[in-house]
């Protein structure tokens, strides 16, 4: 006698405007035009998308290997956008406080080499309006960065120059230049050529205490 199979039955997918919407609100895209620039997504392919009711699939996917966004977030609106920051409670006084682990990695030659989490207290991400951030070692450096800010504006950035991330300090040139800082010396690039893979909101260092980026 065979076995009854589970039925598995299809999921009522968000799609078209839907997925843009959500999109523009946790990559901070002003616009479609914007989200397609920053996805490298023609704006034709959103507007196909919007007029048959799309759900794109693919993006939603790229998205969640690269950022770790929820596909259930995504795609059915249910729970939270990044549920893989593993948090659990403690109490100080009977007031509830929430701790969040968030992931740890090493900068090698060019490359983020994973080394485990750090413990964060919510409180303290919640000052700092991020929620997708990761801690990122270089050297005696420790650097908090947000995945979510990939707009080069002016700050410290952890950027993909040529497949090869490293940690600078840039600055935003009129004529889509940028103006990175590489020990102590400025060199001029087209926007074009870099990534920004997030910027660096806080530092610390073994001899010093964490300390907030100034820019």
């Amino acid at each position: 006698m065979s076995k009854k199979q589970v039925s598995l039955p299809p999921f009522d997918y968000l799609a078209g405007k839907q997925v843009t919407e959500k999109l523009c609100n946790i990559l901070n895209a002003k616009s479609t035009r914007a989200l397609s620039e920053q996805l490298n997504v023609p704006t034709s392919t959103f507007a196909t998308w919007h007029k048959r009711n799309v759900c794109p699939y693919e993006l939603a996917i790229r998205l969640h290997l690269h950022k770790g966004i929820s596909l259930k977030w995504l795609l059915l609106d249910e729970g939270d956008p990044y549920p893989n920051a593993a948090a659990h409670e403690y109490h100080v006084n009977d007031e509830p406080k929430r701790l969040v682990h968030i992931d740890l990695f090493a900068l090698k030659n060019g490359q983020l080499n994973h080394r485990g989490t750090m413990t964060l207290d919510q409180f303290f991400l919640d000052e700092l309006e991020i929620s997708n951030v990761i801690a990122v070692r270089d050297g005696d450096m420790t650097y908090l960065v947000d995945q979510e800010a990939t707009r080069a504006v002016s700050g410290t950035y952890l950027l993909n120059v040529d497949g090869l991330l490293s940690i600078n300090a840039l600055q935003r040139l009129p004529g889509k230049q940028l103006a990175l800082n590489f020990d102590g010396s400025a060199l001029t690039v087209n926007e074009s050529d870099v990534k920004v893979a997030g910027q660096v909101v806080l530092f610390m260092s073994r001899r010093q205490s964490l300390t907030e980026d100034e820019t």
